[in-house]
C-alpha cells in the first residue's frame, strides 16, 4: 500500500514518515507537481499539504481527482484560513483538516484498514 504526500514542510515530511513506517505503511514524498505527477501511479490514499509553496496544491487535487477518482485525497491546512479548506474540498479532497486535527488522526488516517475503507 502507498500512500502519496505533497509536502514541502521537513517537519511535517518527517512526521508523516514516522507515522506511516509505524503502521508498516509506504510513503512517496513529493514536493511539486511534476513529483506528484511521476508518483502517483497507484496511491492508496493522498496527503496534500494545501500550504506548500512548491506547487499549487489546488492544481494538484484537480489533476489528481480527474485520474484517480475514486483515491481518498486529504488536505490540511491552516485552521485561520476557513475559505481556502472550503476551496480544497470544492477541488476534489476527500477530507480537510486543520493541521492540529490532521496530526492528531495521522495514525488512523494511515491505518491500513482505515485506507481501504475510506469514502471515495
Amino acid at each position: 500500500m502507498i500512500v502519496l504526500a505533497i509536502v514541502d514542510d521537513l517537519l511535517f515530511q518527517v512526521r508523516i514518515q514516522g507515522v506511516a513506517a509505524s503502521l508498516g505503511v509506504e510513503v512517496r514524498i513529493a514536493k511539486t507537481f511534476a513529483e506528484a505527477q511521476a508518483a502517483w501511479s497507484d496511491p492508496a490514499v493522498v496527503i496534500v499539504d494545501l500550504n506548500v509553496t512548491s506547487a499549487d496544491p489546488l492544481e494538484v487535487v484537480r489533476a489528481l481527482r480527474a485520474q484517480r477518482p475514486a483515491v481518498p485525497i486529504i488536505g490540511y491546512g491552516s485552521h485561520v484560513q476557513a475559505e481556502w479548506l472550503a476551496q480544497a474540498r470544492a477541488a476534489g479532497c476527500t477530507t480537510v483538516l486543520p493541521r492540529s486535527a490532521f496530526v492528531q488522526q495521522l495514525p488512523r488516517l494511515l491505518a491500513p484498514s482505515d485506507i481501504r475503507s475510506s469514502p471515495a
